[in-house]
Parts: C-alpha cells; structure tokens; sequence
C-alpha cells in the first residue's frame, strides 16, 4: 500500500578540560589542550593539503563566510547581529589558513549574510603571540564590533586574553586590548574559551558594557574569571573568580532586560557534572552565590561513533529582553549524553535564576543519533527562542551531519517542527579536530545559524539563517504521481525535498520553482512511504 505524508515543513536558508580533578601537574594539563589539534604544545603537523580548493563546492543556499582559498579549517563559531541593522553581522572562528597554527578569524557581512568578507584575522599584538583562537563576537547598540580571543606565544605558552573593536562595521579595528595577559613567570596560567556578551537592552543602566567571562587555568585548578568593559572596550577591570570551586569549564555570559548580568559554566567534581549559575545585579561588580541549574551528562568521554574528534558539552545561556510576556525568562541549553545517544536539552527560570523548570529534550527525531552543539538565542524584539545544532539523523551510521534547528514562541515549553538548515551534509569521518562548539543569532525575522562545514575541507565557517513560516503542505496522489500544494511565504523560490523516513536523509529535487505547487511524477511505483518537505530561499 502506498503512503503521501505531509511532513511538518521547514524554512531552509540557504575546556576547559572536563577532568574529573584537579590538575597537579600543570604541564600535563597543557599538553591535553594543546594536543587535541588546536597548536602549541607539542606543536602538531596538520595533514598535507593541497595549496587552493580546486574545485569549490559554492552549490546550495548556505554562506561560507571565510574567504580563504586554502584547504586549512576554520571551526568554533561565534555570532554576532546589529540589534538596529541585523543584516549586519559578525562572525567568528578558528582560522587555519596560515598552517600549523591557529588564528582569530572574523568575518563580516553587511546584507544580511548574502555576501561576506575577511574582517579581522589576528593572533594578538604584532609580532609577539604566535598563535589566536577561542573567539567570541557582540555587537553594542551603537555599532561597535567586539571581537574577543585568546592570543598564545607557543616557545613559553605565554598567553592572554584581547579585544579588538571596530566603529566602521568592521573595516578598521583599534589596537588589541588586554583583558589579562601572562608574560612571564612560571608556571604560567592559561586563560580559555573567553565567551562575550555586550548589554542591549534599552531599560538597562548598564547599556553598552562588555561582559567576558572565560576559564583561568592554573596550578591550583580552574575557576571560572570575569571582566567588564563600561568604555567601549578602551579597558577592562581587573579580572575576578565567579565560581565558588576550582573544577569549572566552558562558560557563557547573558544580560538581563534591566541589566542583570548572568553566567553559566560546568562544574565537575570527581563523578559529579552539575551546570552552575551565577548573577549579579550591578553590572557585575558584584556576584551571588552559585545556583545548580540541572545535573549533565558529559559526551566528551563517549566514544564519537565517526570521526576522532573531541565532542565537549557545554552551557549556553540567554535571557529575554523584549516587551513580550516572557521579558525576563531565563534559558539554558547544552548536549547530555542518555546512556545510549546525545540529545539537546534545554531548562527556564522564571524567576531571575533562582529556580530552574526540569530539563526537556529539544530535538525530536526518533532515531538513536547524535544531536551536539547547540546554541540558542531569544530575539530582542520578538522574544523568540531560537536553537541550532550539528545533527546525525539522517545517517543510519550516526557520521554525516548537518545542523539543524527550531524556534519556540512559548518559552521552550513547545517547538516548531525541527529544520534541517544546511543543503548539504557533511561527512566528519577524516576530521581529528572540529572545534568545540557552534553558534547562532538573532536576525529580522528569525535566526542566522553558524556551524563548521566539511564539504570543501577539515571545515569552513558557513552560515545560514531559519525562521518559521508556518508554510501548510498539502500532499493529493492523482494516480501514479503526488501533488503539493502549500502556502505561499515570503520567499524568491521553493525547494522541494522528498525522503522515505520522516527523519531524512531528505534529496532535494534539482532546480528551484517559484510555484506554490509541484508534482512528483511518477511517485507511487512501490510500498514504500514517501515524505516531502518545502522550504523557501528567503528574500535577503
């Protein structure tokens, strides 16, 4: 018997270390981090590559934003719109393009992510740090671009912690800034994974502060540090520990509609995971005391079923600053491990951070594939939440991945349909470093998406952006051929995509139409269940 389902439809456009103690030997620590494929310690030969990318695959709707031609990666990606112009947009990412080291790589679109350029690639002050990476982006009210890295001198690890900005839409940028920096001394501690966020909202007496906090790694363990900007990025305050103990990693910052200033990382003592939180309500000069959010479940330490890349969880956080009813609402996302698969979790606090709703899954496949890597967004005037992440379901052997995403009107309590953002998949199987994690934005309209993309290379930054049409799909058989009908978007053209899972791998028919109809003929020719999908080119 023959099936036509109509599927959901979806809008496609187009570490800290997780140890389970502290480390003693200090120099053991940094030969984990800097032995994983990032640089330094021992200094790794990346595998041979071809000096240009002959050919490169441009096909599909996605962006790729860096615009090197070399075969070296770019991954960890951070996101960044003009909250008065978002088809502004900064990005970032681990840049490769110059060999065996790491630099900070910004990239820069000024259409809304149609076209992008090269913006900033840097590894700290001219002519001393040898390596830069962990980037993080924001963009304040009036403009300014922040880029935020870390900048390491490779011979004695020297390292620090800069910022860069820039008032032109990223076409000149100021000097390096420190935010802390270890020049000497043994042993050295060793500033990571910096995340950035930049006060927005119109009510708050803090407009305008730059807010970082990162992991300080040093002999005595690994604490979570916190610094402040409140002139533009001209200096920063002397650095202060935000967590209670000395077993954190992978923070991320948040600010609050009237200027609240929150902050979550892991925690991890002996077989303990549990996600902290931290707030302070004077524009972070000072903190409360830690708040357990939810237990985790680490996926670094599964074994990753393709590919010998690292697979850290961690937290992401973000709060509501809009007019709408959930002004104020507290989201936190990351990956947990469930015994058998990895799967996006997200929890609320309606209440400032002081209680937590119990942890509930995001993704919605019923397939025992990996879902990693999310990030999530909740847009400033409309006070949607938005989620992305690199997702397995559509490869029966749990290796090629894409992002997907969704978007939740209600505050997390329910989710639109799960979209698959990128047009193609990527295949991870020879990739033995891919970042930490990915990114996402909130645009006009919906969410820019950011992921590192393996099509071409070991990975490019590539960007996309989703939203939710609410396009109805409407599947007649007329004899041996299917019929769709849907409604129209605001969209230049369609894509039709068809599957026999709900779950894909979802082909899409070649070429676009600018129809709201298209007719699959020939479609019933066996017992099999078919399923289609829509999806708009959005209008840039």
């Amino acid at each position: 018997m023959w099936f036509l389902t109509a599927c959901c439809v979806f809008c496609l456009v187009f570490d800290c270390l997780g140890a389970d103690k502290k480390f003693s030997d200090w120099g053991r620590m940094l030969e984990e981090k800097y032995s994983n494929g990032i640089t330094g310690f021992p200094l790794l030969e990346m595998p041979d590559r071809p000096p240009f990318r002959i050919p490169l695959d441009e096909a599909g709707p996605d962006r790729r934003c860096n615009q090197d031609l070399t075969m070296r990666s770019q991954n960890e990606i951070s996101l960044a719109a003009w909250r008065q112009n978002t088809d502004i947009v900064l990005v970032s990412a681990n840049d490769h393009r110059t060999g065996i080291q790491f630099s900070a790589g910004f990239y820069r679109s000024l259409d809304g992510g149609t076209t992008w350029e090269d913006a900033l690639i840097t590894t700290g002050p001219a002519g001393f740090f040898d390596a830069g990476g962990d980037p993080s982006v924001c963009i304040d009210n009036s403009g300014r671009m922040y880029a935020c890295y870390l900048g390491v001198e490779l011979e004695h690890l020297y390292n620090g912690l800069y910022v860069q900005t820039s008032v032109d839409s990223g076409t000149t940028w100021s000097e390096p800034v420190p935010v802390v920096e270890h020049l000497g001394g043994y042993p050295l501690p060793f500033e990571d994974k910096p995340m950035s966020a930049v006060d927005i909202s119109y009510d708050s007496p803090y407009q305008g502060n730059v807010y970082i906090t990162w992991t300080h790694n040093g002999p005595s363990g690994s604490p979570i540090h916190f610094s402040l900007s409140s002139d533009g990025g001209q200096s920063f305050t002397a650095p202060i520990p935000i967590s209670a103990t000395n077993s954190c990693h992978m923070s991320c910052p948040a600010v609050g509609p009237n200027g609240e200033v929150y902050a979550v990382w892991f925690e991890q003592i002996l077989a303990s995971q549990t996600i902290r939180f931290d707030r302070s309500f004077d524009g972070g000069t000072t903190w409360g005391t830690d708040i357990a959010v939810a237990s985790y479940s680490d996926i670094r330490n599964e074994d990753n079923p393709c590919g010998g890349f690292r697979t850290p969880s961690y937290p992401v956080v973000a709060c509501d600053i809009s007019e709408g009813p959930r002004r104020g609402w507290i989201y936190v996302c990351w990956t947990n491990w469930n015994g058998t698969d990895a799967d996006i979790l997200l929890c609320r606090s309606e209440d400032g951070g002081t209680t937590w709703t119990t942890p509930a899954r995001v993704n919605d496949d019923a397939t025992a594939s990996w879902q990693w890597w999310p990030w999530i967004a909740v847009h400033p005037a409309t006070g949607e939440l938005g989620c992305s992440w690199l997702d397995r379901r559509e490869d029966p052997a749990d290796c090629l991945y894409r992002p997907w995403g969704s978007i939740s009107s209600d505050g997390g309590i329910t989710w639109i349909d799960n979209m698959p953002i990128a047009s193609e998949l990527s295949d991870p199987s020879d990739i033995n470093f891919l970042g930490d994690y990915c990114g996402l934005t909130f645009k006009d309209g919906g969410f820019y998406a950011g992921w590192t993309d393996a099509r071409n290379d070991d990975g490019d930054c590539y960007v996309a952006w989703f939203r939710d049409d609410n396009i109805k799909l409407v599947v007649a058989q007329l004899g041996s051929d299917a019929r769709l009908n849907w409604t129209r978007a605001d969209a230049d053209a369609y894509f039709i995509h068809y599957s026999y899972s709900p779950d894909g791998p979802f082909h899409t028919f070649a070429g676009m139409t600018v129809d709201t109809f298209f007719i699959d003929e020939n479609a019933i020719h066996d017992d099999s269940k078919r399923f289609y999908r829509v999806s708009p080119v959005m209008n840039r």
